[in-house]
C-alpha cells in the first residue's frame, strides 16, 4: 500500500521502457532579519539583528512584538532581555499606508515605572525599522494612550524615531536645545551591540559637530557605552550633497591604515539617525576612501 501511495505522488514517465522519475523540487528561504530593540546593560536599549520568517507587515509587527515580549517563545541573544511584560497579547494591527495601529491588552502598562517609556522607545524603534512603516499609533483595548500611565508622560497623536530612545537631558537651560542621537557599543555577553542615544544638549552647533565631539571625547556618562572614534580626529569640514553626507576628517580616523569597523558603523548609523540620508562618504584629508549605504549598512 505504501509502495502504490509513493507512486501515485511522484510524477512518473516511462520512456523507452525505462521510468524516469520527476522531481520538481524548490527550496525557498524566507528567513531574513530585522532590527529588534532590546534591553541590555544598565536598561539601555541595544539593537540586535533578529531573524524573521513572516512576509505580511501585520504578521512581520506581531514577530517583533513577540521578541519585544518578556516569555514569549522567541529565543533571545545572550544577555538581552524583553521589555514588554508578559501576558501582554496584541489584539488588533491596523496598517493604513506606512501608519501602523497597534492595540494591545490591558497588560501592556503593568510593567514597572521605571521601564514605561523604555518599552515605549523599544516598540517605536523595533517597529519603524520595517522599511513599509513610518509611524505607529498605540491602543489599550481599543482606547488610544494619550498618556503614559505611571510617569504620567504624554505622547504624540503619532510615534516614529522622533520619540526618542536611551533619552539622556545634558542640559542646564532652555536656551539652544539640540536633540542629537548618537551611537555607541556596548558589549554584552562577548558580543559588540549598537547602542543609539538621544542626547538633550544645549549646543546650537549642526549636528554632525556634536556627534563627532561625542564618538571623539574621553568622556562618556556611563561606563559601559564605549566609542573606537581617536580623540584625535577632528572632522576638517562637511558638505550635503543631494543625499550624501560627505565628512572629511584628519588622518586621525585611521587606525593603523584602516578605519575600525566599530568607527563606520557609529559614525554612519548617528548620521543616518539625524538626517535624511542615503550615504555617508569619508574623507581623510580630502580623499575619498570609503561609501557607506544605508540600505547596506548592518550589524
Amino acid at each position: 500500500m505504501f509502495t502504490l501511495i509513493i507512486l501515485y505522488l511522484i510524477p512518473l514517465k516511462i520512456k523507452d521502457n525505462t521510468l524516469d522519475i520527476n522531481y520538481d523540487l524548490e527550496y525557498v528561504n524566507k528567513n531574513y532579519t530585522t532590527e529588534v530593540y532590546l534591553l541590555g546593560n544598565n536598561n539601555f536599549l541595544v539593537k540586535a539583528e533578529l531573524l524573521m520568517s513572516e512576509e505580511n507587515t501585520s504578521d512581520k509587527i506581531k514577530e517583533i512584538l513577540a521578541y519585544l515580549t518578556i516569555g514569549s517563545k522567541k529565543e533571545l541573544p545572550n544577555g538581552l532581555r524583553a521589555v514588554i511584560p508578559q501576558n501582554t497579547t496584541i489584539l488588533d494591527v491596523n496598517i493604513d499606508g506606512k501608519l501602523a495601529t497597534i492595540d494591545f491588552s490591558e497588560d501592556l502598562f503593568s510593567g514597572s515605572q521605571e521601564l514605561e517609556e523604555r518599552m515605549i522607545e523599544a516598540i517605536v524603534y523595533s517597529v519603524t525599522s520595517l522599511s513599509d512603516i513610518d509611524n505607529i499609533k498605540i491602543k489599550v483595548k481599543g482606547v488610544y494612550v494619550g498618556i503614559l500611565p505611571k510617569t504620567r508622560k504624554m505622547l504624540p497623536d503619532s510615534l516614529n524615531k522622533n520619540f526618542g530612545i536611551n533619552k539622556v537631558y545634558d542640559i542646564d537651560n532652555r536656551n539652544d536645545i539640540n536633540k542629537v542621537v548618537v551611537y555607541y557599543l556596548n558589549r554584552i555577553s562577548n558580543n559588540n551591540y549598537y547602542v543609539p542615544v538621544t542626547k538633550y544638549v544645549n549646543d546650537s552647533r549642526d549636528k554632525i559637530k556634536i556627534i563627532i565631539d561625542n564618538l571623539s571625547t574621553n568622556y562618556l556618562y556611563d561606563t559601559n557605552l564605549m566609542s573606537f572614534l581617536n580623540q584625535n580626529a577632528k572632522l576638517v569640514n562637511y558638505a550635503l550633497e543631494d543625499d550624501v553626507m560627505i565628512l572629511n576628517f584628519n588622518e586621525h580616523l585611521f587606525n593603523n591604515d584602516n578605519i575600525l569597523e566599530e568607527v563606520r558603523y557609529s559614525i554612519s548609523y548617528s548620521v543616518f539617525d539625524n538626517y535624511d540620508v542615503d550615504t555617508v562618504l569619508l574623507e581623510v584629508n580630502g580623499k575619498e576612501i570609503e561609501r557607506i549605504s544605508k540600505n547596506n549598512v548592518s550589524k
